[in-house]
C-alpha cells in the first residue's frame, strides 16, 4: 500500500516521500512544489531517474530543476502580450522576452503542502495564491499541483486553477531526466519514441514563429523511435491527438522506461548541454548533455497564435490537466 511520509533534515528542511508498495520512491518538496526524486529498484539496485540538485540550497540557484513552472512555462515573446483588449507588461528576464513566469516565477516559491493517503496511492497537494498583477499577470490565481504515485508504478502530476479576472495560465513540470541513474553518463544512448509529426517552428531566441514543421527528415524525427545521440533539443512537439501516449524514454540497458500519457496537445523537449555540464547534482556531475526534460503543457507562444489552441484561464472555467508517467522496470 502505497504511504506518505513528512520529513526534515538539514539539507532539505521539510520535505515528503511518498512510496508504493513495490519500492518506488518519490520525494517531494514544498520549494516549488517540485520532486527532489524518483528511485526505482532495478535489479542492479536502486536507480534516481531524476537528475535533481544536492540540496535546497543548490535548488535556489537551479529553481527549473524538477519544478512547477507558471503561471505560463516557456517564453512570452517581447514580455507582453493582449487580453481582452488590454495589454499587459511582464518581466523581461531572458533577451528581451519572458522565461517560465517572470523573475520569481512558481518555481521559486514556496507551496503550502498537504499529503494524503487514498486507495492504492498517495500523494502530496501543493496550493498556492499567485495575486493579481504578480510579475505583470492578471488575476489573483488560486493554483494547486496534485503529485500521486500509485501501487501500479504510476507517477503523476496535476495542475488545477481558478483566477478571479480572464489572465494567462499554462504549467508544466520541469523534470529533468536520465534513466541510467546518474547525469555523469550522457543520454545519447538513450531510446526516444515520440507520437509527434509535427513542432513548433521556433526563433533563435526560441519563442515560436505560429508555424509547424513537419518532424519527417529532420533532428525531430522521433515518431519510430531512435536513440537520442548528439541532438540537442528546446522544442515543443505537437502530440498526435489520436496517439495512445505521448512518448516513451528508454534507458540504454533497457532495464527501466518511462511512458508518457498527458492530457496537454505538446511537449517541450529539453536537452541539456554545455551550459549545464560540470555542475554537481545529487546524483553525480553532470557532463555535456546529460539530462533530457521532459515538460507536457500547451504550446509557448499560444497567446500569440490561436491556432495552437487557447490558454486563456477565466473564472469561468476552471483549468485542470493532468500527466501520468508509467514507470516500467
Amino acid at each position: 500500500m502505497a504511504t506518505v511520509e513528512k520529513l526534515t533534515n538539514q539539507a532539505w528542511g521539510t520535505y515528503f516521500e511518498v512510496k508504493n508498495k513495490d519500492g518506488v520512491i518519490l520525494e517531494l518538496h514544498p520549494f516549488g512544489a517540485r520532486a527532489l526524486s524518483l528511485v526505482l529498484p532495478v535489479d542492479d539496485g536502486k536507480r534516481d531517474i531524476l537528475v535533481g540538485c544536492k540540496n535546497l540550497a543548490d535548488y535556489k540557484e537551479n529553481s527549473y530543476y524538477n519544478a512547477t513552472i507558471g503561471p505560463v512555462a516557456g517564453r512570452i515573446a517581447a514580455a507582453r502580450f493582449e487580453l481582452e483588449g488590454v495589454e499587459y507588461n511582464t518581466e523581461a528576464n531572458q533577451k528581451g522576452n519572458t522565461l517560465h513566469g517572470g523573475f520569481e516565477g512558481f518555481d521559486q516559491r514556496v507551496w503550502q503542502a498537504e499529503p494524503f493517503v487514498a486507495e492504492n496511492l498517495a500523494g502530496v497537494v501543493f496550493k498556492l495564491i499567485d495575486p493579481d498583477g504578480n510579475h505583470g499577470f492578471p488575476g489573483n490565481v488560486s493554483a494547486k499541483v496534485t503529485y500521486t504515485l500509485s501501487d501500479d508504478n504510476q507517477y503523476s502530476f496535476t495542475f488545477e486553477a481558478t483566477t478571479d479576472k480572464p489572465t494567462l495560465f499554462n504549467p508544466t513540470n520541469h523534470g529533468y531526466y536520465n534513466l541510467t541513474g546518474t547525469p555523469s553518463n550522457a543520454i545519447d544512448e538513450h531510446t526516444l519514441q515520440i507520437n509527434a509529426n509535427f513542432v513548433a517552428q521556433t526563433n533563435d531566441d526560441v519563442t515560436t514563429t505560429g508555424d509547424k514543421v513537419a518532424v519527417t527528415g529532420t533532428k525531430f524525427d522521433f515518431v519510430s523511435g531512435r536513440k537520442i545521440g548528439p541532438t540537442l533539443l528546446d522544442d515543443p512537439f505537437l502530440i498526435e491527438a489520436d496517439a495512445p501516449d505521448a512518448l516513451t524514454l528508454t534507458a540504454p540497458d533497457g532495464k527501466v522506461a518511462l511512458t508518457l500519457l498527458t492530457q496537454a496537445p505538446a511537449v517541450v523537449i529539453y536537452t541539456t548541454g554545455q551550459g549545464e555540464a560540470g555542475t554537481k547534482m545529487n546524483t553525480g556531475v553532470m557532463r555535456n548533455h546529460g539530462a533530457i526534460a521532459i515538460e507536457p503543457q500547451g504550446v509557448p507562444g499560444t497567446e500569440i497564435y490561436p491556432q495552437f489552441g487557447d490558454i486563456t484561464l477565466t473564472p469561468e472555467k476552471e483549468y485542470s490537466m493532468t500527466s501520468t508517467f508509467k514507470l516500467i522496470f
